[in-house]
């Protein structure tokens, strides 16, 4: 299982201010901290809506990895800003890119950017018609995208679906969907990962800590395999080496043995 760290993202007010300050101290620290969590890769969002991302993410990108020895992804929508970006990525490990979609105006400013650096890919499940309300749907958005991808040279098991999650305060069977998206996308494809924000089904919600744990847990039962979360949450951390132990990811408990000694599970 692959864990990402998420709060390198200049989308939150406190990160963003720092990347356009060229705080660097800040950042490592927040980069060291999600390491020190157990984060095997962490994410790098420059994306600030004020700054200038062809400069901030590479900037960025170099910062991080001075700090911290594991790979990255790579999160922009911005073609200019991800060739910047590759440009100086350090690792043995190829990045991910997050994120391409079925929608034609990303599909035609990202694909070529995965085809010349052969990079992995998170791939979302929906198109210009935005997110489907069915399985099939999604699933089927999935297959379109799989095909090309594979036929450009990229690996099915350097693929990351995002099958997608709502939230349940607006659609109350969204987490549902998402559940059953997740069981199919792991059938079709075996080699593949997949991942999502599960924090987004508790969004509008009081109490959302509990309703993601309780998500998460059953989305790793589902087939949920990559980790995009808030590492430094001891509480959903917890809830991941319970539910490994549960699906017969961990075994003998060792994993969850460890943290427990180690004073890292939360009961």
């Amino acid at each position: 299982m692959l864990i990402i760290g998420e709060s390198i993202n200049g989308t939150i007010p406190k990160v963003g201010q720092a990347i356009l300050e060229r705080d660097e101290a800040f950042l490592r620290e927040l980069a060291r901290t999600q390491f020190e969590c157990r984060a095997q890769m962490l994410d790098v969002n420059a994306g600030t809506g004020t700054g200038v991302e062809t400069e901030d993410l590479p900037w960025l990108v170099g910062l991080v990895q001075s700090e911290v020895p594991i790979p990255l992804m790579i999160d922009s929508a911005n073609p200019d800003a991800l060739a910047s970006a590759f440009a100086v990525y350090r690792h043995d490990e190829p990045p991910i890119l997050n994120s391409i979609s079925g929608e034609q105006w990303k599909w035609r400013a990202l694909f070529p950017v995965v085809s010349q650096h052969k990079c992995k890919v998170v791939a979302l499940c929906m198109d210009d018609r935005g997110i489907p309300k069915t399985v099939e749907a999604r699933c089927d958005i999935a297959s379109q995208m799989a095909g090309h991808l594979m036929e450009a040279g990229i690996p099915e098991n350097h693929i990351y679906f995002d099958p997608l999650v709502l939230t349940v305060a607006v659609e109350s069977e969204a987490g549902l969907v998402t559940l059953d998206t997740i069981r199919a996308l792991r059938a079709r494809f075996p080699r593949s990962h997949i991942i999502c924000g599960a924090s987004n089904v508790s969004m509008g919600l009081p109490g959302r800590k509990l309703i993601n744990r309780t998500f998460l847990a059953m989305a790793i039962f589902a087939g949920l395999d990559t980790l995009f979360i808030d590492v430094r949450d001891q509480a959903l951390q917890s809830t991941v080496h319970a539910a490994q132990v549960i699906v017969g990811a961990d075994p003998y408990c060792m994993g969850y043995l460890k943290a427990y000694r180690a004073k890292k599970i939360v009961v």
